[in-house]
């Protein structure tokens, strides 16, 4: 059994400006953990993102993965493949980590930032996968435009619901 802990700011993704749509792509990554009849401990806290997850790690036994509420794309199989690999990180396309597997709470590091999927890979030794819906992390709208073909139902259905009052 693998726990899954998801670092997420309610009320977050300023840089969209809409926690809705936030909300909507959590509930995506949500869906896929349990479509492995897993759940998700969900944490947010006073602290950062690397606070948070060294607060939840201490109440769990490994195998973790971490894994950011903003990759609506990700799916089963993916996560599935990054836990079986643990230990293992999926980067971003901009160096930063959207996902982590690993044996044993302990291990951790808060390395997160800017490049910090080089730092966790060399931390904990951790090979790096190339799974796309994980990789694909939705920051900006024009992050969402280039994803939005393959985003989880629950972002597709609010993306649908935003078009429809826009349209009115």
């Amino acid at each position: 059994m693998t726990h899954f802990l998801i670092p997420y700011r309610f009320g977050g993704k300023t840089r969209l400006g809409d926690s809705e749509l936030a909300l909507a792509m959590l509930e995506d990554v949500t869906d896929a953990i349990n479509a492995l009849g897993e759940e998700a401990l969900i944490v947010s806290g006073p602290g950062g993102q690397g606070e948070d997850v060294v607060r939840a790690l201490a109440t769990l036994p490994g195998p973790i993965a971490i894994v950011n509420g903003d990759v609506p794309c990700v799916s089963a199989e993916e996560l599935d493949e990054l836990t079986k690999r643990a230990p293992a990180i999926v980067a971003a396309r901009d160096g930063t980590t959207n996902a982590i597997a690993i044996l044993d709470g302990a291990s951790f590091a808060p390395l997160y930032g800017a490049g910090s999927a080089a730092r966790f890979a060399a931390h904990l030794g951790a090979q790096r996968l190339a799974l796309p819906g994980l990789r694909d992390d939705v920051d900006t709208w024009e992050d969402l435009e280039r994803v939005r073909d393959r985003v989880g139902k629950n972002t597709r259905r609010y993306l649908k619901r935003l078009e429809r009052s826009r349209a009115s």
